[in-house]
């Protein structure tokens, strides 16, 4: 039985807010703790809700917007995981929405299946990019490259290994069939990663991978 997953819900439009709660109330593993329509309702209510795992949140919002807001969910309560539903695929949304430190970006047309995914890839402290957005976030990496960092870093094959599937999207669970090592050993190996590659999450490790041709960034 999956872990119970506490989630708030922000939009500005109410017929959304209640669109999302008609989909996972059949759920157990997911409660829906409360509801915010602005970026400043959601940073009122996560003080209120300790026990709160998750804020799914849609970017434009008045107030402060979904970037804004993450910014801050990110600074003051690092715990909570961020997913944000739009309707936006472009470069500039995307690039703000990294730099947000969002845990993960999903279209609102996307399924029912999509989104439990995603919630799901979150609550185990996986980043989540459906992947359309993915398209998008390499063909950004390919034309504007912002690993700053120094590129002589010594990584291991099996490193490499890890940072060729992290880019093909594959989750802890599909890298550890695929290399025939636990789920545990994944996980060791993206803190060594990101520890190396002196990075917060996977955006960073993509934009080194791509730079040092480790891999090669998706071809629009």
């Amino acid at each position: 039985m999956k872990r119970l997953i506490k989630i708030l819900i922000a939009d500005d439009h109410e017929l959304v807010r209640d669109g999302l709660k008609s989909l996972l109330l059949p759920e157990d593993w997911v409660e829906v703790l409360g509801e915010a329509s602005n970026g400043q309702e959601v940073l009122d209510k996560i003080k209120s809700l300790p026990e709160l795992d998750m804020v799914l949140m849609d970017i434009n919002m008045p107030v402060k917007d979904g970037i804004e807001t993450t910014k801050e969910i990110k600074e003051l309560h690092p715990e909570v995981a961020v997913l944000i539903l739009t309707m936006y695929n472009r470069r500039e949304f995307v690039k703000n929405l990294i730099a947000s430190g969002a845990d993960g970006y999903m279209l609102k047309n996307s399924g029912k299946n999509i989104l439990l995914e995603a919630i799901q890839s979150l609550a185990k402290g996986e980043p989540y990019y459906e992947r359309e957005i993915t398209k998008t976030v390499m063909s950004t990496f390919k034309s504007v490259h912002t690993y700053s960092k120094p590129t002589d870093v010594e990584l291991s094959e099996r490193e490499k290994d890890v940072i060729r599937l992290i880019y093909a999207e594959c989750s802890t669970d599909q890298i550890a069939d695929r290399l025939f090592i636990s789920k545990h050993t994944v996980n060791t190996h993206r803190k060594n990663i990101l520890s190396k590659l002196d990075v917060k999450n996977v955006a960073g490790i993509i934009k080194y991978a791509i730079q040092t041709g480790i891999v090669k960034a998706y071809e629009s």
